[in-house]
């Protein structure tokens, strides 16, 4: 039997901040939330939803992740957006199918054949350290020091300490992220400390330690012994076409925070 010491136990998966915290809410209507945290100097949004594959639902979670992102971002910057994960493992490929939907400028920027109201965006898609041999951390910042971004975007799919929040979170901060460390893989930090330039994350859980499920479920009926198990990672069986949808939106959002000349055609 194992023996469970909840006292000592502390489930920190993704961006969004434990419970205890206290977080502002900017806005409640038709199942969408947005909310706002400070700690350590630190910025944190939360976007919450029911289901952004509903048409009308989504259009309302891009308007706010838009003022939001802007929020973080100044106009007129050079920005470069970093797609972390892996493209062949659906649940991680929300970084990699986000950058998909980018408009890339810095090559315009470059021969000096740019229109107002477009900023200079390049991006980067690293893949993962078990394909490349790379660590992916490294490659960034060698990346970071070839293009002089004023701002590094990073998105990513997180792993989530809770089932409520699975696909059901935009989460964004300008503390920077740790790659992989949310499936206990950490790769080293991306923050602005280390990358020099403003560095803001945004992620989405889309996956759940079964770990995390199977202590809730234990503490509602008060039990504290249980067999040994084999951990899980677990993800919803529709996570493709959730992690399309949402690097639709994501994408779009990004290039409209951006570009205030930018007309999205999907």
């Amino acid at each position: 039997m194992h023996i469970i010491d909840y006292s000592n136990l502390s489930i920190r998966t993704d961006l969004v901040l434990d419970s205890e915290i206290e977080s502002k809410e900017i806005f409640n209507k038709d199942g969408v939330t947005l909310k706002r945290t400070i700690k350590d100097k630190n910025k944190y949004s939360s976007i919450s939803f029911i289901d952004v594959t509903d048409k009308d639902q989504a259009k309302i979670v891009e308007k706010l992740l838009i003022k939001e992102l802007k929020e973080y971002i100044d106009n007129n910057s050079k920005i470069l957006v970093i797609g972390l994960g892996n493209r062949n493992s659906t649940p991680d490929a929300l970084g990699p199918k986000s950058l998909d939907q980018i408009l890339v400028t810095r090559h315009l920027f470059n021969l000096g054949d740019v229109d107002q109201g477009y900023s200079n965006v390049s991006i980067f898609e690293p893949s993962v350290y078990g394909t490349t041999g790379i660590d992916s951390v490294e490659l960034i910042k060698e990346v970071v020091k070839l293009v002089h971004p004023n701002y590094v975007i990073i998105i990513d799919s997180l792993c989530t300490s809770s089932l409520s929040r699975m696909n059901k979170t935009i989460q964004i901060t300008d503390a920077g992220i740790n790659p992989g460390s949310g499936v206990l893989n950490d790769r080293g930090e991306l923050s602005s400390r280390v990358l020099g330039c403003n560095t803001i994350a945004l992620g989405v859980p889309t996956v759940v330690d079964i770990y995390a499920i199977v202590i809730d479920i234990l503490k509602k009926y008060d039990i504290h012994e249980i067999d040994d198990y084999e951990n899980l990672i677990v993800t919803p069986k529709e996570i493709d076409y959730v992690i399309n949808r949402l690097s639709i939106l994501i994408g779009n959002s990004l290039n409209k925070a951006f570009h205030e000349s930018f007309v999205s055609t999907k």
